[in-house]
């Protein structure tokens, strides 16, 4: 031992371990049972101390809080901002306050108020921190709940106040006149047209405010009847049930509509609104147009009646023509035999007479020609009959069109020649069709009887035959007198003929082509006519082809 020092005091020495061990024992007895966190740490932010309070709070124990950095418990979007602030404090050597968020756990977030204060030591720098962590989560909600609510509340305002402005601007320009009146009496709404309907010099902004009553009084003059007025005003307010397009009519002849409407809030009566506008233009318009109703309905009537005597002619005529071809039907079959007895006669005659004057054989000649246009008017007559009745047999056959064609050409031909008429003709092969060939061949020597009779001489009529997949086409075209162009639709019709055909007095007796079509048709085909006067006539029939 070294001359002149004393050794130590070891009952001191140990005093003050033992004090300094109930000290640090009242501080963590103090820690553990307060109400808050707890941190203890080093002057590098290291833990060395945490209560349970503290471990808690940010989901960690005492063990793994243990040399952790401070700021690993704090939320990541908190740690910048609280970090420069606990750096300004210590600059300061002042004590650190502020909220903030603690790292997200398994539950939700969780805000905290820390306290946090430098330990001294015994040179200018601290020997640690201390720190108070205190839950203000609860608080922090009924803040944010606070603040959602003013801002609902500002945004129930801002939109209320929105709503009431575009109100008024709605009320200001809206067509219908608009009088609203509180509960108390009070005009509180009132537009320009309603001033306008009225006649009211006032400005609008001027009698908001005024009793009802007061201009009640004043518009009631304007109708033709103001004590119905006032009553009607009476008795809707009594009643407060809505009244719609209520119609009054005004002492200058204008008419009014008008709709009331009780104003409720939650059941309890706040006033009441009234809309008015001036119909007069509509009220005329109806007017007018029931006018033009009843017109149409008298006319209708009318209408009606004409189409019930129209079927009752139709059902005249329907009979008439009925009796009439019965009628032609018996008077062609009562015809045909004595008919024929004349034409046998002249016949006969002829035979047996060689020394006929030629008087008399021209006389013969007449009666023959006669009677055998006489016997084809019969004939045609009786076909026509028949196949409207539907008792016109066909004895049908594959019939070749071609050969149908050429047949045709060279017993029209002898006529044709004695008139100059050339018959061309072209056909191509083809299959058959399935037809009755005498009633086909009528059907042609018709149309080249008609062709070749209203054809000037040196002219020429043209048979041409073609076909696709579905149907034969057979055109016979001429370069006669043609037919009117108001005339060609009607062409078929029963005794019809041309205007320029019965001008010329060519013979004819109009039912030729009804032969030609109700044939056709019964073939399954159809006629068609294109015709140009004074450039001739082309007749096309078309007949389907045999399946």
């Amino acid at each position: 031992m070294t001359a002149g020092r004393r050794p130590p005091d070891l009952t001191q020495l140990d005093r003050a371990k033992a004090e300094l061990a109930e000290s640090e024992a009242r501080f963590r007895l103090l820690a553990q049972v307060a109400p808050v966190g707890i941190v203890q740490m080093d002057a590098g932010g290291h833990c060395t101390y945490a209560n349970d309070r503290f471990c808690a709070l940010t989901g960690t124990t005492a063990a793994g809080a243990l040399g952790a950095d401070w700021t690993e418990t704090l939320h990541p979007g908190d740690v910048d901002r609280v970090v420069e602030e606990w750096a300004r404090a210590g600059e300061h050597g002042a004590e650190l306050r502020t909220d903030c968020r603690l790292r997200p756990a398994s539950g939700g977030e969780i805000w905290v108020h820390v306290a946090a204060m430098p330990l001294p030591g015994s040179g200018p720098d601290p020997l640690g921190y201390l720190a108070a962590v205190t839950n203000i989560s609860d608080r922090k909600r009924s803040e944010a709940e606070r603040e959602g609510l003013l801002a609902a509340e500002r945004r129930a305002r801002r939109s209320l106040a929105g709503q009431t402005e575009r109100l008024n601007s709605l009320l200001a320009t809206a067509i219908p006149g608009v009088f609203i009146a509180d509960e108390h009496g009070l005009i509180t709404q009132l537009n320009h047209s309603f001033c306008d309907l009225f006649g009211i010099a006032d400005k609008p902004g001027q009698l908001i405010g005024t009793p009802a009553a007061r201009l009640v009084r004043r518009i009631k003059p304007t109708f033709a009847d103001p004590a119905d007025f006032a009553r009607r005003t009476k008795q809707a307010l009594i009643k407060r049930q809505p009244v719609r397009g209520d119609e009054i009519k005004c002492a200058d002849g204008r008419t009014f509509a008008c709709d009331y409407w009780p104003v409720t809030v939650e059941g309890e009566h706040r006033g009441d609104l009234l809309l008015m506008w001036d119909v007069s233009e509509r009220k005329a318009l109806e007017d007018q147009r029931e006018r033009v109703l009843t017109a149409e309905f008298a006319a209708r009537e009318m209408a009606e009646l004409a189409q019930e005597r129209l079927g009752e002619q139709n059902v005249r005529l329907s009979q008439l023509d009925e009796a009439k071809t019965q009628f032609l039907a018996t008077v062609s079959h009562e015809l045909r035999t004595p008919l024929t007895s004349i034409v046998s006669f002249v016949e006969l005659i002829r035979e047996s007479d060689d020394e006929l004057t030629p008087d008399t054989a021209g006389s013969l000649d007449v009666i023959q020609r006669n009677a055998y246009r006489l016997l084809r008017l019969v004939g045609d007559l009786l076909l026509l009959s028949r196949i409207e009745a539907g008792s016109m047999p066909l004895e049908l056959a594959p019939v070749s069109i071609p050969d149908l064609v050429g047949e045709v050409a060279r017993s029209g031909s002898p006529g044709a020649a004695k008139q100059g008429v050339r018959i061309d003709v072209s056909a191509e092969d083809g299959p058959p069709v399935r037809a009755d060939q005498t009633r086909l061949q009528q059907v042609f020597d018709n149309l080249v009887a008609n062709a070749v009779k209203f054809t000037n001489p040196g002219g020429r009529v043209r048979l041409a035959a073609t076909h696709d997949d579905q149907a034969w086409r057979v055109d016979v075209e001429d370069s006669g007198i043609g037919i009117p162009a108001g005339e060609i639709d009607h062409i078929f019709d029963r005794f019809v003929r041309a205007s320029n055909a019965r001008t010329a007095s060519l013979p004819g007796t109009g039912l030729g082509l009804s032969v030609v079509k109700a044939i056709t048709e019964l073939h399954g085909g159809r006629v068609e006519a294109d015709s140009a006067v004074g450039r001739g006539t082309t007749f096309r029939v078309y007949l389907p082809v045999s399946a």
